[in-house]
């Protein structure tokens, strides 16, 4: 199913924004019950999604010093006062600034800076590489110089596109179907995959007091069927049924893993339990980059050779060419040109070695 099906459907579902502010109690309230699992939680990549544009939060990252990039006769830099982050674009004759408001990105991949003039949110032009040191254009920017100063700095968001920047790299910035991102929490906290908490931690309080348990009002995505539950990743990482929506082909489509993941042959029609998003990934431990690390994840349905197959629903044939290392081949990683960065790609298939992209 595509988001927006899921959206109108009834329950909690990331992005959905319909609860009330005050519904949400923040991470501190679950790390009550929960602080293992709240302070792991912390150190992933989705909680670190976003930030305010500080120079705190720029040095965080390891940007030191001011940050430059030529195009044409378009100098551009970001740096840092004392207390705010600055974004500018000279023609060599005029120049343009504004404050930057926010970072969107953990910087695994990159840093794409969001800013607000004039009650019209804007999406910088360009973005910060990590494994450049350096900045370049933003992904889906013209890459070329602007026709003009006006339009150097950024393009300008609709309400739905920077609504769905801020649902996606933050939490609780659109409450009672009210987007207010002034008011969101940095990151992807507990409230936005289990849902806002307030009567959650009454519920529970109140059952640790009398000794009824009764519903948690809590959702825990762990009960989703195979489908819903990639679906429900893919909220933010694009189902299947939302990139067939938009049209989307081609290697650009190995950003978005829930998708590629949905593609995969072995995946059927309803999808598998024992392949779902979090079958390999905790969401609430960092992401593990060590490919060895997953081949017990490959061999739970794919035995070794001249072992009995642990499959349940179908025949999980050996691999006859290795017995290690699975994601390497099954689950390739590339390139996107301009991107500068290499991304895993989350179609299971049988590649041989060198293959390039297929669709």
């Amino acid at each position: 199913m595509s988001t927006a099906d899921h959206l109108h459907a009834p329950g909690w579902w990331p992005t959905k924004g319909s609860e009330p502010r005050q519904h949400y109690v923040g991470s501190a309230a679950c790390a009550g019950c929960h602080a293992h699992t709240v302070q792991s939680q912390k150190t992933t990549q989705m909680a670190n999604a976003s930030a305010r544009a500080t120079p705190a939060a720029f040095a965080q990252s390891g940007i030191t010093g001011p940050l430059t990039f030529t195009v044409g006769d378009y100098r551009y830099e970001v740096s840092q006062n004392a207390d705010s982050s600055v974004y500018s674009a000279s023609d060599g004759t005029h120049s343009i600034s504004t404050p930057l408001g926010w970072v969107f990105g953990n910087g695994h991949f990159g840093f794409t800076y969001v800013y607000e003039q004039k009650g019209t949110f804007y999406e910088s032009n360009l973005s910060y590489y990590p494994l450049i040191k350096g900045l370049d254009f933003t992904p889906g920017h013209i890459r070329s110089a602007p026709a003009g100063l006006s339009d150097a700095l950024g393009v300008p968001q609709t309400l739905d596109s920077v609504r769905m920047c801020f649902d996606c790299h933050a939490s609780a910035a659109t409450t009672s179907n009210h987007f207010d991102p002034v008011q969101s929490i940095a990151g992807i906290t507990c409230e936005s995959c289990h849902g806002p908490g307030a009567q959650h931690v009454a519920t529970m309080t109140l059952a640790n007091d009398n000794g009824n348990q009764t519903s948690t009002f809590a959702l825990n995505p762990a009960s989703l069927g195979p489908s819903d539950s990639v679906d429900f990743c893919g909220a933010c990482h694009r189902t299947r049924g939302d990139i067939l929506q938009v049209g989307l082909r081609g290697l650009a489509t190995i950003r978005f893993p829930a998708y590629r993941l949905q593609d995969s042959r072995c995946w059927g029609s309803d999808g598998d339990a024992r392949i779902t998003c979090v079958a390999c990934h905790d969401p609430h431990r960092p992401l593990v980059e060590d490919a060895a690390s997953y081949d017990k994840n490959c061999l739970a349905c794919h035995a070794l050779a001249g072992a009995s197959t642990a499959a349940k629903d179908r025949p999980a044939p050996a691999c006859t060419v290795a017995r290690n290392l699975c994601v390497t081949c099954h689950m390739p990683k590339y390139e996107i040109p301009g991107l500068h960065g290499i991304f895993t790609d989350h179609k299971i298939a049988v590649r041989p070695k060198g293959e390039p992209f297929i669709e």
